[in-house]
């Protein structure tokens, strides 16, 4: 498992902990079909990550949580993830890939998680692959 992940501590504002919630529904949904959580919270100098897992095919994935309190909001979730970030994901991935001194299989997924029927939180989507060409 990568290195430098930290517990959660349970947070103050109302974002942050939206936030959080968001991250420990996305860690179970995903452990739910068979992902291996390495690590969350996981920050080196070339970028953070909210999880880093591993799928039930053996590939490593960085995953970007977005979290929102209203269901309509999912897909503005989904576009949150702009430019920007999408270039700090892919400095993460290259770095990951550096720090492991090898070749791993490594994608960059991205979940959204709003309420769900009952209103607690729940992935509304995944999408697999979101961030693509980190490899340049």
């Amino acid at each position: 498992p990568p290195p430098g992940g930290s517990s959660p501590s349970p947070p103050a504002d109302p974002r942050q902990r939206l936030g959080r919630e968001g991250e420990e529904a996305a860690c179970a949904w995903l452990a739910e079909r068979g992902y291996r959580i390495l690590a969350r919270n996981y920050s080196r100098p070339w970028g953070e990550a909210d999880i880093i897992a591993r799928d039930h095919g053996g590939a490593t994935v960085i995953v970007e949580v977005r979290s929102r309190s209203a269901d309509a909001a999912v897909l503005a979730a989904l576009e949150s993830v702009g430019p920007a970030k999408q270039n700090q994901l892919r400095r993460l991935a290259r770095g990951l890939l550096a720090e492991a001194g090898r070749e791993l299989d490594l994608r960059i997924d991205v979940i959204a998680v709003g309420p769900g029927e009952t209103g607690r939180l729940e992935v509304q989507a995944h999408v697999r692959g979101a961030v693509e060409d980190w490899q340049r």
